[in-house]
């Protein structure tokens, strides 16, 4: 009995293993490889920006690109130049403000489980020199502030929904999101969702953040 035990553990160790290097392998080669969306007529002379904490990527627009109702709905400040939109597991986001932080169930919860979302917004006055450039035209910056503001969960009234408190500073907040997270659709998949939705050149799954980034330095 005991030696069946065991060979079950073992089989059951193998399976997972082998699991999460397949999980690993599609992950790089998807990745790398580019999706080839349509031509759009039209000048790439604008400019939004991809950025990551090392794990999670943000996308990154300047205000002035929102529409008034969005930057009304968000609050925005005069002084804002850029506003950065983030997407992810409610659980992670709300709990998990370092790695310090970081709880096994939450980790297991966001990786197995169809997880409710946030979106996290961030304000900067400024531009940062890490922020990776993407190029766009008009007709791709509409198709990508209509996927930002579709992302977000509105009340019977049409309005976003705050999370009041919820901010790691006073230059940021999180709102109630659209859609769940799980291992296949992560934080970083959704921003590659939405360049596709740009029809922006980008990776064809990107779970972790390097895809995206690898096909944004590569235009």
């Amino acid at each position: 009995m005991l030696k069946t035990g065991k060979k079950y553990l073992k089989r059951t160790f193998l399976g997972l293993m082998l699991l999460i290097a397949g999980y690993l392998i599609i992950a790089v080669v998807l990745s790398v490889m580019s999706t080839r969306p349509k031509e759009l007529p039209c000048q790439k002379d604008k400019e939004v920006f991809i950025t990551t904490n090392g794990v999670h990527l943000d996308i990154i627009v300047p205000k002035d690109f929102l529409d008034i109702k969005i930057q009304r709905d968000l609050q925005i400040d005069a002084e804002v130049a850029y506003v950065s939109f983030g997407w992810g597991d409610k659980g992670f986001y709300l709990e998990t403000p370092t790695w310090h932080d970081l709880k096994l169930r939450t980790a297991i919860k966001a990786l197995f489980l169809r997880s409710e979302t946030v979106m996290h917004v961030t304000n900067y006055t400024t531009k940062y020199d890490h922020w990776l450039v993407q190029r766009v035209c008009e007709s791709q910056l509409e198709l990508l502030i209509e996927y930002l503001t579709h992302s977000f969960t509105r009340d019977g009234e049409g309005e976003v929904i705050e999370i009041v408190d919820s901010g790691y500073t006073n230059h940021d907040t999180f709102y109630e999101a659209t859609g769940n997270y799980n291992g296949i659709y992560t934080c970083n998949e959704w921003v590659n969702e939405g360049l596709k939705k740009a029809k922006i050149k980008t990776s064809i799954w990107s779970p972790f953040d390097f895809g995206v980034l690898y096909q944004v330095k590569k235009q």
